[in-house]
């Protein structure tokens, strides 16, 4: 009946994401669009035979908006104030054995791939993990699930330790017309360098781009502040879910069940690896343990500094820690370009 229809993947994306973009303003469920979006295609793939194919205009929408949301919250002053050249490294010894363990496990006991074990082992940075991925032409669903049931897992951990859901709703704030120009010229700007990296061969060129850029204006334009609203990052967030759904859709239930396992695991690893050395660093550095685990959990920046602001836990370090997480985790691509490719040659 639908047959052909991946002619119109770009509209029917951006319908589903529009619909649950809505819901998600609406609702006070974490990540309720990104979810639904994901659902949405699966269920047109698998009831209606829908074929959506992934267009690059998608991906470059999501990595610029995604860019510019991170890099706005970063700072040079809030990391002057927050963090220390001890902490940094702690942060680099916690992202380093998260990735590490993980890796061996998905290699050796789940018999991934190199690539795909990599990818998989990379602690919390989805968006940056499904862009490089997809930069190799070959769908990988076993990331695509290990990535986000580890998502899952956290949000509910999140809701759990907070115990409410409504005090982690969107705060939705406007924005007046110098706040769009300056995003409107960072936008133009990361688009400008985004496809200049593209020539040099930069995995995520976008991303990396807009990250900068934004960072960059955040520290150094101090009359106006750089900010995304609200119902745009909703929005790139839901189309990330149809993303999502379109990467799952090819994926029968057992296989489904099997990464979903890998996921499971690798949460668990991640979560002991960031306990045990939140906790060594957090003694060292006479800091609170609690607040050590919430900066270094594998999580959103979103969840976990609004677990922080509920509990009154430090959220500027909280904040701030998880930015420059997902800083190292989007560079990740860049520094190990090589490598990455040596592995992708492997499969």
């Amino acid at each position: 009946m639908f047959e052909g229809s991946s002619r119109y993947s770009l509209l029917i994306m951006s319908i589903i994401a529009l619909m649950a973009a809505s819901v998600g303003l609406l609702s006070a469920i974490p990540l309720a669009e990104l979810f639904m979006s994901a659902a949405a295609i699966i269920f047109l793939r698998k009831r209606f035979n829908v074929q959506v194919v992934i267009p690059t205009s998608l991906l470059m929408f999501i990595q610029v908006m995604l860019g510019i949301s991170v890099g706005a919250t970063i700072s040079l002053s809030e990391l002057s104030h927050t963090l220390n050249p001890a902490v940094i490294l702690g942060l680099v010894i916690c992202l380093t054995l998260q990735t590490s363990c993980s890796y061996w496990w998905l290699h050796h006991k789940e018999k991934w791939n190199p690539f795909e074990s990599l990818l998989g082992a990379v602690p919390g940075a989805m968006a940056a993990i499904l862009v490089i991925s997809e930069s190799g032409n070959k769908p990988s669903p076993k990331v695509v699930y290990s990535h986000s049931v580890r998502l899952i897992i956290l949000i509910v951990l999140a809701g759990f330790i907070s115990n409410t859901t409504a005090d982690v709703a969107i705060e939705h704030t406007a924005i007046g017309w110098q706040q769009w120009a300056l995003l409107s010229g960072v936008i133009v700007i990361s688009m400008f360098f985004g496809k200049l990296s593209l020539r040099f061969g930069i995995p995520a060129p976008y991303m990396i781009a807009s990250l900068v850029i934004a960072a960059f204006c955040n520290s150094y334009i101090s009359e106006i502040d750089l900010a995304v609203p609200s119902y745009i990052v909703v929005f790139a967030t839901a189309l990330l879910g149809s993303l999502i759904g379109a990467r799952l859709a090819e994926t029968t239930l057992r296989e489904a069940l099997t990464y979903s396992k890998a996921g499971v695991f690798v949460t668990i690893i991640g979560l002991l690896v960031a306990a045990v050395t939140s906790y060594v660093a957090s003694y060292v550095l006479g800091l609170s343990w609690v607040v050590v685990l919430l900066a270094w959990v594998p999580g959103s920046v979103e969840a976990m500094t609004a677990v922080a602001l509920l509990l009154g836990l430090e959220p500027a370090f909280v904040m701030v820690n998880h930015a420059i997480r997902l800083l190292l985790l989007y560079t990740l691509p860049v520094v190990l370009k090589n490598r990455l490719e040596q592995l992708r040659e492997q499969q």
